[in-house]
């Protein structure tokens, strides 16, 4: 089962916008945010470890056991949806830091739409 489960990560992975880090462009992101079903960096995803588990919950997507409703997240999200959705909202700027991006109203409403 773990190995079916790397294998659909690797392939959501390998999806347009999912190939590189979703806050600092990296390519080949190997981390992801199950909150915001988003593919980070190793370098962000310290970053997002730092928010805590209630704004950002952080899983390698090769070394850590994952889970079918954490794998659902990743297939319903996406890089290209959570930037489509945060572009589209009032309080969302692209300059913010990612302190403020991630601890935003914009950001709390797309974590529970995911």
């Amino acid at each position: 089962m773990a190995a079916e489960y790397k294998q659909k990560l690797y392939e959501i992975q390998r999806r347009g916008e999912n190939r590189t880090c979703f806050d600092c462009g990296a390519p080949n992101p190997q981390w992801a945010s199950v909150s915001y079903g988003i593919f980070i960096c190793l370098d962000c995803s310290g970053v997002h470890r730092g928010f805590g588990v209630h704004i950002s919950f952080v899983r390698s997507i090769t070394m850590d056991k994952w889970y079918d409703d954490q794998v659902r997240k990743m297939e319903i999200g996406g890089n290209k949806k959570a930037k489509e959705f945060f572009e589209s909202q009032p309080d969302y700027d692209p300059s913010m830091s990612m302190d403020a991006k991630y601890k935003s109203q914009c950001a709390a409403l797309y974590r529970d739409k995911v």
